[in-house]
């Protein structure tokens, strides 16, 4: 149970979330009236992958190496500030990319806009309390998905319910490997799903 609880923490970091998420709506645009081309698609899926998680990961490493940091997990959470630095500044820079060089939909703008404010909520909050980034980011990743629904009806009901179930086996693995309480993984996805699904709505 240890070893599955570690695989799901793995698979769903919270740098990995925005490159699922992006390609999921790039995936759901090709059913709709502006399908996006192929090409397009993986510019910006791979870009996302850059960009929000292989640069953070990278100054994760480096800290690590110089000792600034002792694990490339942040389980202190004293040791998060520099990172989180590193990574809003990278994802400053996705929305820019996003927005202003692909020109992407606004849904798919939103969603990384609302992923860099929970990432400086996170920051913020982590000072004095310990929420769960796996969860604010998961919150996020299905608050996107629902608001896009809401106004396509393009992703099916099944899709929506099997992230719900994703999410809360994410809750499990993460109170399960003591890594964080109830109430951090709960604070934490509502955090990422009201901040993203509430604007999304008015889109």
């Amino acid at each position: 149970m240890r070893v599955v609880a570690q695989i799901l923490s793995i698979l769903l970091y919270p740098m990995l979330i925005p490159a699922y998420a992006m390609g999921l709506l790039c995936y759901a645009f090709q059913h709709t009236g502006m399908p996006l081309p192929t090409a397009y698609i993986w510019v910006a899926v791979l870009g996302t992958f850059i960009l929000t998680c292989c640069i953070p990961f990278s100054a994760i490493l480096l800290l690590f190496k110089r000792g600034n940091i002792t694990d490339i997990y942040l389980r202190n959470p004293q040791e998060r500030k520099t990172p989180y630095l590193y990574s809003l500044f990278a994802c400053g820079f996705w929305c820019y990319f996003l927005h202003s060089t692909l020109h992407m939909p606004p849904i798919i703008v939103w969603m990384a806009v609302a992923s860099t404010v929970v990432l400086l909520c996170i920051m913020i909050i982590t000072r004095w309390w310990k929420i769960s980034a796996h969860l604010a980011f998961m919150g996020t990743w299905i608050a996107a998905v629902v608001g896009y629904s809401w106004h396509t009806a393009i992703f099916p009901l099944w899709l929506i319910v099997g992230l719900l179930g994703m999410a809360l086996l994410l809750m499990y693995a993460r109170i399960y490997l003591k890594q964080h309480t109830p109430a951090q993984v709960i604070t934490g996805f509502l955090l990422g799903f009201v901040f993203t699904l509430l604007p999304a709505l008015f889109l």
